[in-house]
């Protein structure tokens, strides 16, 4: 009798055990960030061990996946998107380079929807809808007048948001202008739903030329899309976001209090070593002594620095520390209603890179190893 009451109470302890786990592994992403800290976990890696021979990457900068997990590259050196299943295993490359309909000159990013790859091929200044065999369907001609996009996310509808960012040519005293669109998955641009005017740049007189001049620490607008198809945009010069509906209409705001950080000596010397420039033809890295004389810093850093929104519609927002090294490492999560859930740590080896789509829990990022190989690693957010 007493070895079946053992046997009762271990097999009851070892149901609690699985039942607890498993009520945990089915836990909210919300319910996990109030918390305070989430694990970001590698689950595997592509490499140039997963191309055939003929293959490499040559660069990568965005990587998207679709719904069914299927991974693309934008790889602009190589002038083509690589294609991998959501296993890692190399199904083809999309594009060639070239000017001609389906060949692209550096593709820099990629929004998927459905039925549609809607690729910015940067060098050939084009939007280019393909279906999802890499056909063409439709391409539309960018100015630089028209302004230069910066980021596309797709809708669940179909459709697509496009930012862009447009400078006052012959007017180097004027801001530049940012704004969002809406388009359809052929091209045919909808509504523009909001315009910002930012300090991204500033253009010096020297000599007869006028010279670009980085504007450190200016506001900028940050935003992501939900996977309802809610655009999540806030412009750094204040700890305010809103929400638009899917169609482009605003639907709601919440603001948050923050301390802001004072720009210090160590941030200066740091912006100007990460700027490149060139002297006798040659590249070298830190900004030259035109760019350090002209340079304004602000005395406080913006609100904000980048803005996410998690496969359940939870927005993170991420900020600037004391610390800098600490600053890809925390964000203040709240929910889709735009509650404050918590501070948050973010533990493992990576934080969330500026292009990553958070879906499903899972979102990739690129790295480059100390040989100069690129890899592209997919992460899981758990607790």
């Amino acid at each position: 009798m007493s070895n079946y009451k053992n046997f009762s109470i271990i097999s009851v302890f070892i149901f609690a055990f699985f039942a607890l786990n498993a009520e945990r592994k089915g836990e909210s992403l919300k319910e996990i960030y109030k918390t305070g800290r989430i694990r970001i976990i590698q689950e595997f890696t592509i490499d140039e061990t997963s191309l055939p021979e003929d293959t490499f990457f040559e660069s990568a900068y965005n990587v998207k996946c679709d719904e069914n997990g299927y991974v693309y590259v934008c790889d602009y050196k190589a002038h083509n998107v690589k294609l991998f299943d959501s296993s890692g295993i190399f199904i083809k490359t999309i594009g060639r380079e070239g000017q001609g309909p389906g060949e692209f000159n550096m593709p820099y990013d990629i929004a998927i929807t459905d039925e549609r790859l809607i690729v910015w091929n940067m060098g050939n200044r084009r939007l280019d809808a393909l279906n999802k065999d890499g056909e063409l369907i439709k391409s539309l001609s960018i100015s630089i007048y028209d302004g230069w996009p910066q980021m596309m996310r797709a809708l669940p509808n179909g459709d697509v948001v496009i930012a862009s960012e447009r400078i006052s040519l012959g007017q180097p005293d004027k801001p530049q202008d940012y704004f969002i669109d809406i388009y359809s998955p052929d091209l045919e641009k909808k509504k523009r739903f909001y315009t910002q005017q930012i300090w991204r740049n500033k253009y010096v007189k020297k000599g007869d030329r006028a010279i670009n001049v980085p504007l450190p620490f200016s506001p900028r607008v940050y935003w992501d899309v939900s996977p309802l198809g809610e655009i999540v945009i806030g412009y750094s010069r204040s700890y305010k976001i809103e929400i638009y509906g899917i169609d482009g209409e605003k639907i709601s705001s919440f603001s948050h209090a923050y301390i802001p950080e004072k720009i210090t000596n160590e941030d200066k010397k740091k912006f100007f070593a990460s700027i490149g420039s060139f002297s006798g033809g040659e590249r070298k890295q830190g900004a030259d002594d035109f760019i350090v004389k002209n340079a304004e810093f602000p005395k406080i850093k913006p609100a904000f620095q980048q803005i996410k929104v998690d496969s359940e519609g939870n927005v993170l927002v991420m900020g600037y520390r004391k610390n800098r090294a600490e600053e890809a490492r925390y964000f203040d999560a709240f929910d889709s209603m735009g509650n404050f859930l918590e501070n948050v740590q973010i533990l493992g080896d990576s934080g969330f890179p500026s292009y990553s789509v958070i879906r499903n829990r899972i979102f990739w990022r690129q790295k480059t190893d100390e040989e100069g190989l690129i890899k592209i690693i997919k992460y899981r957010i758990s607790e």
